[in-house]
């Protein structure tokens, strides 16, 4: 392999590792942010029946969706009565 074909594969691995760093920080702080939402709902909520169990269940919708997936698993428990356990 050439010099140019060295440094052009070291430059593409570069730009793939740069994307897939801030990618997983995106994912990482969405899901850090969620487990905190998780945890003061459940601190916070108890005195007004607001609490949703920290099942495996919520835990790893928590943990993929973030923020997003608390606020559905909040609005499954407003809405329809809906605990996943």
């Amino acid at each position: 392999m050439s010099t140019l074909g060295i440094i052009f594969t070291a430059i593409v691995l570069i730009v793939i590792a740069i994307v897939v760093f801030f990618l997983f920080k995106r994912f990482l702080v969405n899901t850090v942010l969620g487990v905190i939402a998780l945890l003061l709902i459940n601190f916070f909520g108890q005195p007004y029946g607001l609490e949703l169990p920290l099942s495996i269940i919520n835990v790893i919708i928590t943990g993929i969706f973030g923020l997003a997936g608390v606020g559905a698993l909040l609005l499954l428990k407003l809405l329809f009565g809906l605990v996943l356990h």
